[in-house]
This record gives C-alpha cells, sequence and structure tokens, in this order.
C-alpha cells in the first residue's frame, strides 16, 4: 500500500475540482481494502476534514483509531443506536421520512442537536428522500434536535460520458435542494459527485465530491482521462514450491486443466480466500521474473497454481498478481474483466487475512 500514492490523489483531485470544492475522502469497505485507519490518518495529515464510511461500526474505528473531523454514514443508520452515534462524533445520512421521523424522536432529549444529511433519490432507484418529499422532511425536522449540515444524491452512470442520466440526477438535487430552501431549511453542505463525477462531470461539483475508486489510483472506466492518478495498492507472494510434470498431467481438483507439453509449475500460497478469484484460470497471469505465467487449473481456497514454464521458477521467487514490474503490469481493470465484474469488487474481495504492508 503507497499511502503516498493516495495522498498524491488526493492533492490531484483537489486540484482538478478547485480549492472552492471540498474533498470528502470515500473509506468505507476499510478504504476499498487498503486500509480505513492508516489511509484516514495520512489523508488527515494532507488536510483532509471529513471522511465519508458506509456504517457506524466503521466511523467508531476510525474514532478509536484518533481520526478526528466528521464522519458521515452514508448507509445504515438505526436512530435506536443514536446516542452512541453522538458520543463517537459520527454524522447519519436520513434517507427516506419514516427514518428521519425515528432519528427526530431518538434525539428529542438531547441537550444539543444531532448533526445530520439528507440523501435524496434522483434517479439511482435505492435510498432516498424524493425530491417532492422536501416539505415533509423539513416538517420533520422543525423543532426537532436535528440540525441540517447537508444534502446528497448519489449518480449512478456517471463513469458514462454519454449516459443522460448524470445531468437528470443533478437537476434532481437542485430541484430537492430549493425545496429545502422553499420550506426554511438551510441546505448545508451539497454533496452528489463521485469518483466519475468529479474528474469528468463539472456541474455535479456542488459544494464537495466524494471519490473513492479515483483516490486509490483506479479510473471508475478504463475509457477515461487518467488525470495522473497513481494505483496505490500491489498484490504478491512468493513461490512455495516448483513441480516439473509430462505432457498430460491434469492439475488442480477436478484434474479440467491438463498440461499439453512437459510444464514446469508453480505453485503459490494464496488462493480464492485472497482474492485471486477461481474465474481467473485460464483468463489472467501474474508476473514471475518479470514475465508473464498464467494461471492454470482451478484457483483453490489457498493455492494457485500458474504455468512458469516460459519464465522458470524457484522457491521464494516474487510473484506480482497485481501491479506493474518491467514494463509489464496486471491491472484491476484486467482483473475485474476476467471475472466479469468491476474493480471495487476485487478489491473489496482482498481479505483480512493478506498482510498489508505501508509505505510512503
Amino acid at each position: 500500500m503507497d499511502l503516498g500514492a493516495i495522498a498524491r490523489n488526493y492533492r490531484r483531485l483537489k486540484g482538478h475540482v478547485g480549492e472552492e470544492v471540498a474533498v470528502i475522502p470515500v473509506v468505507k469497505a476499510d478504504a476499498y481494502g487498503h486500509g480505513a485507519v492508516p489511509v484516514a490518518r495520512r489523508l488527515a495529515a494532507e488536510g483532509a476534514r471529513m471522511f465519508a464510511v458506509a456504517i457506524a461500526e466503521e466511523g467508531i474505528e476510525l474514532r478509536r483509531a484518533g481520526v478526528s473531523g466528521e464522519i458521515l454514514l452514508l448507509n445504515f443508520s438505526d436512530p435506536a443506536a443514536a446516542p452512541q452515534l453522538r458520543a463517537y462524533g459520527l454524522t447519519p445520512a436520513l434517507y427516506d421520512l419514516e427514518h428521519a421521523a425515528g432519528f427526530a424522536r431518538a434525539a428529542s432529549g438531547f441537550s444539543s442537536p444531532l448533526p445530520v444529511h439528507v440523501k435524496f433519490d434522483t434517479g439511482m432507484g435505492r435510498l432516498g428522500l424524493r425530491p417532492e418529499d422536501s416539505g415533509a422532511f423539513a416538517r420533520i425536522l422543525r423543532g426537532s434536535r436535528l440540525a441540517l449540515k447537508g444534502v446528497f444524491a448519489q449518480l449512478s452512470s456517471a463513469e458514462d460520458p454519454m449516459s443522460p442520466a448524470t445531468g437528470a440526477q443533478v437537476s434532481g438535487l437542485e430541484v430537492a435542494v430549493s425545496g429545502l430552501r422553499a420550506a426554511g431549511l438551510v441546505p448545508g453542505l451539497v454533496h452528489v459527485a463521485n469518483s466519475a463525477g468529479a474528474l469528468s462531470h463539472p456541474g455535479s461539483h456542488f459544494d464537495a465530491v466524494r471519490p473513492g475508486i479515483a483516490l486509490y489510483g483506479v479510473l471508475p472506466s478504463p475509457a477515461m482521462e487518467g488525470a495522473g492518478l497513481e494505483p496505490a495498492l500491489s498484490l504478491e507472494t512468493r513461490v512455495m514450491s516448483v513441480r516439473r510434470v509430462s505432457s498430460g498431467t491434469p492439475l488442480g481438483y477436478g484434474g479440467a486443466f491438463i498440461t499439453r507439453r512437459p510444464s514446469t509449475i508453480a505453485v503459490l500460497p494464496i488462493g480464492y480466500d485472497d482474492g485471486l478469484r477461481r474465474s481467473f484460470s485460464g483468463r489472467v497471469s501474474v508476473l514471475l521474473r518479470g514475465k508473464e505465467a498464467p494461471i492454470v487449473a482451478a484457483v483453490s481456497m489457498d493455492l494457485t497454481l500458474v504455468d512458469a514454464t516460459d519464465c522458470g521458477a524457484a522457491t521464494g521467487d516474487r510473484v506480482l498478481c497485481l501491479g506493474s514490474e518491467n514494463g509489464r503490469r496486471v491491472t484491476l481493470w484486467d482483473l475485474a474483466r476476467a471475472a466479469g465484474t468491476v474493480p471495487y469488487e476485487i478489491l473489496c474481495g482482498i481479505s483480512a487475512r493478506v498482510p498489508r504492508r505501508y509505505f510512503d
């Protein structure tokens, strides 16, 4: 984990959106597998004053690690947990009228107001009030011990420059904010842009942007401009054993892969519990001795076989499963395509048992 790369990406994003727009680093899902605590600490040192996570447990972890500043809960929060959220200085997002009313009741006895943001659904079709709910929401907040500090929505298709959804969703948020103002509420910080919005849709920047994947140096779409972002994560292992087998040898569970030539097979102590998916077999190569070594046979929970016939292998050799070396590279988009998914899921699939090593 290159924390320096994450800090540089943060600076690049700030420069891209302009000093008048706040950058809220999204560090949910353990900072997309990068480690929420070290990432947040590094970005706090870089000047970040607000972070976004999904749920209270993630925010509490940051607080216990000494991370200050506002921590916004983007996802579920329980009104019954309002005292705990207040104790840890966590800001819940209210996402429907019933939820808002529940928090208003839970905070009724607080000596000082509980800060909240409100989420609007302007086209994602998941959580959020509809823009026409602004008046009803204002009635719930009026006279409550809730203090509105921000208004936000979520973009569904910002990585597609041709999609008309982004403009419509931005306009929907503007309507929602106007409705809140008309009902007598000051909206506070207005934000909708994710990584793709921050990079490609200036009209979505409002008061703040919420970069996630771009912060870690990965583009939301391989077709997008790079903006000079640096990947912060590489995944490596070492050869634990080398086997030389004859042509026609079945390998792995089910013996579905059969060698077509005398082969050198390197055994790696990494498997699908570590993030190297079964679907990578026959579709992904690792870098061994600076050359490509294809994954063969079924990837198992703890072990993976690669064909090292063309590159050679010895016990202890370094193997790069994600990253670059000698002008060759294995990217997150390479892995995502092989698995039929997106880079986010690949990053989140690197399990906690994989040791993280940090440098700056």
